[in-house]
């Protein structure tokens, strides 16, 4: 073998050492990033683990099974090596998954701090709907009185005011169920913020005099 020869084999194993130190270090670089990667992933499931088991205790609903399954649908599998997923697409699938857990256990907390009843509703039309229903249910109370009695008297006369009395004291209450909010508002502490609920008892106290009036009506003039 000639020294140029020898010289020729000596420079390309020093490049072959080179390209492979270089694809060591480049390896290693992605592993490590993969790595980080694959932390904050599991820190980020932990922390939604956790939330979303305080949700589900504060909305008294069962805790779902956070049990790992296998979830392989073939797509994604590193080039000349059949059947192994992609590390770098896998863990950008559970980045997506786990944004979009959050997302939905978001959208369930703000749904949840809203009045039980008709949430997206103004509290005006969901007053309306209880008390309106308390004083027809009441006037067909008084309606069956009427029949049942064949009308007039004294009693028809306390039939008429005291059976809407209490209706709007009934619709008060179921009032306050309805625009309670199932979750209250947390400050910046944590800790729960007391709700308004509005009860507007004037409307109540409208209604009930138009039920007086049209119950009394058909008592004693009709």
């Amino acid at each position: 073998m000639s020294l140029s020869a020898y010289e020729d084999l000596v420079h390309e194993l020093a490049r072959l050492d080179a390209d492979t130190a270089a694809s060591t270090a480049q390896a290693t670089r992605a592993l490590e990033r993969r790595r980080e990667t694959l932390r904050e992933v599991r820190s980020g499931i932990d922390e939604e683990m956790v939330d979303l088991a305080q949700l589900c205790a504060r909305l008294r609903h069962s805790t779902p099974d956070f049990t790992a399954r296998q979830v392989d649908d073939g797509a994604g599998e590193l080039p000349g090596r059949q059947g192994e997923p992609d590390a770098d697409l896998v863990l950008e699938r559970a980045k997506t998954a786990l944004r979009e857990a959050e997302a939905a256990r978001t959208a369930t907390t703000r749904a949840a701090q809203r009045p039980t009843l008709l949430p997206k509703s103004h509290h005006v039309v969901r007053e309306l709907l209880v008390y309106g229903s308390c004083m027809v249910a009441c006037l067909a109370v008084q309606f069956v009185y009427l029949a049942a009695s064949g009308g007039g008297g004294e009693s028809a006369l306390w039939v008429a005011f005291l059976l809407p009395v209490v209706a709007t004291l009934v619709g008060y209450v179921l009032v306050g169920m309805a625009n309670r909010p199932r979750l209250p508002m947390l400050d910046r502490t944590g800790k729960p913020i007391k709700a308004v609920v509005p009860h507007n008892p004037r409307l109540g106290v409208t209604l009930a005099v138009c039920t007086m009036a049209l119950f009394a009506y058909f008592a004693f003039f009709a």
